[in-house]
C-alpha cells in the first residue's frame, strides 16, 4: 500500500511538471514564502516583547515594524501567536511569522504569512498568502486565497480566486468560492459550490460539490463523483480508467484522455522540472541574502534606490556599458601576467555587483509600489522584499523574463556606479573648464574708454 501511495505521488508530481499552468500556479503560490524572509527580517532587528491583552487573555509578541502611512498600515511582525479577537476590526496589511493565526474578528486588508497552525473564523477583507502545515478557514476572505501546505480545509466563503497546493484539499459543503479554483496535491475532497472554472491535479478526487464552469480534472487513483456533483460547463478528465457519469451531471461536454500507469520508468521532464525548482530556490536564496545585506547596509542601500528614482536613463545607460565593457577589461587584464592577480579581484567584485543589482531595482519597485497605495517613509527591507517578488514573478516567464532580468541589472549596476564610492559616473560627465592659471584679460586689451 505505501509503495503505491509513493508511486502515485510520483506521477502527481509529473504532472504538476508537465503542465505549464501549475508551473504558473507554483510561482505564485511563492508568493506565500515572502514570509520566510520577512521572519529573516524580524530575527535581525530583534525588540522587547510587548504584552497584549486580547480580552480573551494576553498574548506575547515581538512588534518589529507597525508603519501607519496615512489611510493604511503595513503591520509587520514575529509572533508565537498571533490573534484578533471577536469583535475586534485590525486595519493593517499583515506581514508575519508565527506559531499560529487566528482571526476571529475582522483584519480589513492583506495577509501573507507562514505558520504552523491557522484558522480564520471571522473576516479576511482582502488577499491572504502563506505557508503552513495547517489552514481551516470558516469564515470569510473577501478576495484571492493562495496557500502551500500540508493540509487545507475550507468551510467557509472565498471572495476571490483559490490557489492552493497540499497533500490534503477539503472543501466542505458550507464551503463556497466565487472564482476559479486550482488544486494540486494528494487528495481532494470538493463537496462545496464553486463559482468559476475549476483544474484539479490529485492522486484521487471525491466530488460531490458544483462547478458552475469548465472543470479539468488530472488523477492518477480515479475520480468519485456523488449524487450531488454537478459541473456547468465541459468536463475534460484524465485518470487510469473512464467513469461512469449520470445523466445531467455535466451540462457541457465530457472529453476523457486516458492515463497509462508505469511501474518501471516514469516519463520525467527533468529539464523543465529542474528549471522551475533552481528558479524558486533562487528566489528563495534571493529573499535570504538580500535581507541580510540591505539590513547591513540600510543607508547605502536605500541611496542606491534612490539613484534608479532620480536619475533612471542615466543609470540604464552605465550600467548598459558597464555591462559590455567589464569582460573585456578582464580579458585585457588576462593577457598580461602581472595582471591576473588583479583580474581576479575585479571579477569577483564584478560578479558580486551583478548579483546584488537586482536587489537595489526590488527596492526602487518596492517603494514605487508603496508610494503609488499612499504609503511613504517604508524602511528598505519590505520594500525590498515586496520588489524581489515581483522581480522573480516576472524573470520566471521563459525568454522575455530573461531579457527583462537582463534591463533590471542594468539599473541596478549603473546605480552602484554613480555612488561616491565609484565616480564612475564622471566619466559620463562634460570635461570642467581647467584654468591655466593666467587671468582672460590683460591691461589695455579692453574695449572700455
Amino acid at each position: 500500500m505505501n509503495a503505491m501511495r509513493i508511486m502515485r505521488a510520483r506521477q502527481v508530481a509529473v504532472a504538476v511538471v508537465r503542465e505549464s499552468d501549475v508551473r504558473n500556479v507554483m510561482i505564485r503560490v511563492a508568493v506565500g514564502l515572502l514570509a520566510l524572509a520577512v521572519a529573516l527580517g524580524i530575527l535581525l532587528t530583534p525588540t522587547p516583547a510587548e504584552a497584549v491583552d486580547t480580552g480573551a487573555g494576553t498574548v506575547a509578541r515581538n512588534v518589529v515594524h507597525v508603519i501607519t502611512p496615512g489611510h493604511g498600515n503595513i503591520d509587520v511582525q514575529q509572533a508565537e501567536q498571533y490573534l484578533v479577537p471577536e469583535g475586534e476590526t485590525k486595519e493593517a496589511d499583515l506581514y508575519i511569522w508565527a506559531q499560529s493565526l487566528e482571526i476571529a474578528g475582522m483584519l480589513d486588508g492583506d495577509i501573507v504569512a507562514g505558520f504552523q497552525k491557522g484558522s480564520i473564523t471571522g473576516t479576511v477583507t482582502q488577499d491572504l498568502n502563506g505557508v503552513s502545515e495547517t489552514m481551516r478557514i470558516t469564515g470569510v476572505v473577501g478576495d484571492d486565497v493562495r496557500f502551500f501546505c500540508e493540509t487545507f480545509y475550507l468551510d467557509g466563503h472565498i471572495g476571490g480566486d483559490l490557489i492552493v497546493a497540499a497533500k490534503e484539499v477539503h472543501i466542505s459543503k458550507t464551503a463556497t468560492v466565487e472564482g476559479d479554483v486550482i488544486i494540486a496535491g494528494g487528495t481532494a475532497t470538493v463537496d462545496g459550490a464553486i463559482g468559476g472554472r475549476a483544474r484539479i491535479m490529485t492522486g484521487f478526487l471525491d466530488m460531490d460539490g458544483t462547478i458552475a464552469g469548465n472543470a479539468e480534472i488530472t488523477t492518477d487513483g480515479g475520480i468519485r463523483l456523488g449524487q450531488n456533483a454537478h459541473v456547468g460547463g465541459d468536463l475534460f478528465y484524465e485518470g487510469p480508467s473512464r467513469i461512469d457519469i449520470a445523466e445531467g451531471v455535466v451540462a457541457g461536454e465530457v472529453t476523457y484522455n486516458r492515463v497509462i500507469e508505469e511501474d518501471v520508468d516514469i516519463n520525467f521532464d527533468f529539464l523543465g522540472g529542474a528549471s522551475v525548482l533552481f528558479h524558486f530556490l533562487g528566489f528563495i536564496a534571493a529573499l535570504v541574502a538580500g535581507t541580510v545585506i540591505v539590513a547591513l547596509t540600510r543607508d547605502h542601500a536605500r541611496r542606491t534606490a534612490e539613484i534608479i528614482r532620480t536619475r533612471p536613463l542615466k543609470s540604464l545607460g552605465i550600467g548598459f556599458v558597464t555591462y559590455i565593457c567589464m569582460p573585456v577589461v578582464l580579458l585585457v587584464l588576462l593577457v598580461f601576467i602581472l595582471t591576473i592577480p588583479l583580474m581576479f579581484v575585479v571579477g569577483l567584485t564584478y560578479a558580486i555587483a551583478l548579483y546584488i543589482a537586482k536587489f537595489y531595482f526590488s527596492i526602487w519597485l518596492g517603494n514605487l509600489i508603496l508610494r503609488r497605495g499612499g504609503r511613504t517613509d517604508v524602511s528598505p527591507i519590505p520594500a525590498m522584499l515586496l520588489g524581489l517578488t515581483i522581480v522573480y514573478l516576472v524573470t520566471a516567464i521563459p525568454i522575455m523574463g530573461t531579457l527583462v532580468g537582463i534591463v533590471i541589472i542594468f539599473f541596478g549596476l549603473g546605480a552602484l556606479m554613480q555612488r561616491k564610492e565609484t565616480r564612475l559616473d564622471a566619466a559620463f560627465e562634460s570635461a570642467p573648464v581647467v584654468s591655466n592659471g593666467l587671468p582672460s584679460e590683460f591691461p589695455g586689451t579692453g574695449t572700455g574708454a
